[in-house]
């Protein structure tokens, strides 16, 4: 069965809440345990440097064990005392008299037994009484004492072999001199005394808070997973809509993550999308009706000279060149336009002067400015030749354009100027015109293809709309930037900025 990703990141949020868990419970019991043990061997450490203190203290006077032996110093009662008066804690030693002799610490004497004619009818019947034996965590029963040459005088016998245990070790010290050496064995295990119940209810408290975390850490992986999952199962829906043709479906987007970068990406993709969805749509119905006026007109002139409502003569024959003139130069910008955005234009560079080239196209355009009523001014400020290497037909073409559109769209009488400048390799070309201007709004997209805006500026005849998105596409073959502002003298300012040597770009 194929896991969806819900599952995949919960059950990988909470495999890792499990591990984690898991560790810091393991790392707090060993830690506990370690610490519990660690605090039990310092108070029996300090237990022992008490009666090591009192041991010497009741030595004084004899200066070595040997009072033990003669019955001078009874330990069990020296314990009782050191317990009476809290001079050490947690001292366990057995009530029993000691008698002359070394008896071990912890371990009772044997009890007196009674004379047979003591022996009652009622203590046959009662049972045999039998200690307890003492708690493996008592302080007598693991006491272990040696005199100054080492030799044992009370206690249990030392561990031996591999299993010997680690003994705290204090010397008995009296007035400098060694008179004996007490060890302590280590606590045994006692489930049922203070300090394991201690223990075993802090490792109860951990489980519990292990067990806590992991419920917390489950509903946390649940909410994660099914909000991550909701977001994603969300792009997938839009993106499967987008790769359906619905260029409206949008991904919300909420938050600053990197989920939510990719959904605006996601929007971003599908708005550009559908604004080269419209694009072609618009491309294809104005190239249609680009294509069908000159069609529709030369057709229509061929039908008239074959039903002879025009007689054919050399004015009905330029009537048809002109209107296939057209038709062609409408095909050919075309075509230039979608090569230049697969491939870019095809353009040839070749050393040229800008100066005359500008002069040029003036000179061929200066006689229709006048006709139409306007005055073209050139300036070409301090510059009698500025050579460039640039693709000279395609700048020709690209100013013949710019000449054009001022001469159809300004009122006469009017004026077009045309200036040149050039600072650290960068040629600027301006040409600017008289009134009526652009609004604003629509000045952006002046270069877009087949873009007209007839309501702005009066023309006496119209063009394809593709002069200026031509225009664009031979500028930025060059390397350079076209853009269009407002003039000064209420006219179209239109600034081409182009590298003196283009033919690196």
């Amino acid at each position: 069965m194929q896991l969806r990703l819900f599952h995949k990141l919960f059950f990988l949020v909470a495999l890792t809440a499990l591990i984690a868990s898991l560790a810091m419970a393991g790392v707090m019991s060993l830690n506990l345990s370690r610490g519990f043990a660690d605090y039990l061997d310092a108070r029996d450490a300090e237990t022992l440097d008490g009666f090591v203190a009192t041991m010497a203290t009741n030595l004084a006077n004899d200066g070595n064990l040997k009072a033990l032996n003669d019955g001078k110093l009874s330990l069990p009662d020296l314990l009782r005392e050191m317990a009476r008066t809290g001079q050490i804690r947690g001292l366990r030693a057995s009530p029993s008299r000691q008698g002359p002799g070394v008896q071990p610490l912890g371990v009772p004497l044997p009890e007196k037994r009674p004379r047979n004619d003591e022996i009652t009818a009622a203590d046959d019947r009662r049972p045999p009484r039998s200690r307890p034996p003492p708690p493996p965590d008592s302080f007598g029963p693991r006491l272990l004492l040696f005199d100054a040459n080492n030799i044992q005088v009370t206690g249990p016998p030392p561990p031996r072999g591999g299993q010997r245990r680690k003994m705290i070790e204090r010397r008995i010290m009296v007035e400098g001199m060694l008179a004996g050496t007490a060890k302590l064995l280590p606590r045994g295990p006692s489930p049922n005394n203070v300090d394991a119940r201690f223990l075993r209810s802090q490792y109860i408290g951990s489980a519990i808070l292990t067990i806590v975390l992991l419920v917390l850490a489950g509903i946390a992986a649940f909410w994660f997973a099914r909000s991550g999952a909701k977001r994603l199962s969300d792009m997938q829906r839009a993106t499967d809509a987008i790769a359906s043709g619905d260029l409206d479906a949008r991904v919300m987007t909420k938050g600053t993550d990197e989920v939510t970068a990719m959904g605006e990406n996601i929007n971003t993709m599908a708005a550009s999308l559908a604004r080269l969805d419209s694009a072609r749509r618009r491309w294809l119905a104005e190239i249609g009706h680009e294509l069908r006026t000159p069609l529709t007109v030369l057709v229509g002139e061929l039908d008239a000279l074959q039903d002879g409502v025009r007689p054919i003569n050399m004015a009905a024959v330029q009537s048809l060149s002109d209107e296939a003139k057209l038709l062609s130069r409408l095909v050919e910008d075309l075509h230039f336009l979608a090569i230049s955005d697969l491939s870019g234009p095809p353009c040839q560079f070749a050393p040229t002067d800008a100066v005359t080239l500008i002069k040029n196209v003036a000179a061929r355009f200066n006689p229709q400015m006048g006709e139409a009523g306007l005055q073209l001014d050139v300036n070409l400020g301090q510059f009698e030749t500025l050579p460039v290497v640039w693709d000279q037909t395609r700048i020709e073409q690209l100013l013949g354009t710019l000449l054009t559109n001022s001469q159809r769209y300004t009122d006469a009488p009017g004026t077009v100027r045309i200036g040149l400048s050039q600072e650290d390799g960068i040629v600027q070309i301006v040409i600017e015109d008289s009134a009526p201007g652009v609004p604003p709004e629509h000045l952006p997209h002046l270069f877009e293809p087949l873009y007209r805006l007839d309501e702005a500026r009066n023309r006496a005849t119209g063009g394809s709309g593709l002069g200026l998105a031509v225009s664009k596409a031979i500028v930025r073959a060059h390397g350079g930037t076209i853009t269009a502002s407002s003039s000064p003298n209420g006219g179209l300012l239109v600034e081409v900025v182009l590298p003196a040597e283009s033919s690196a770009s």
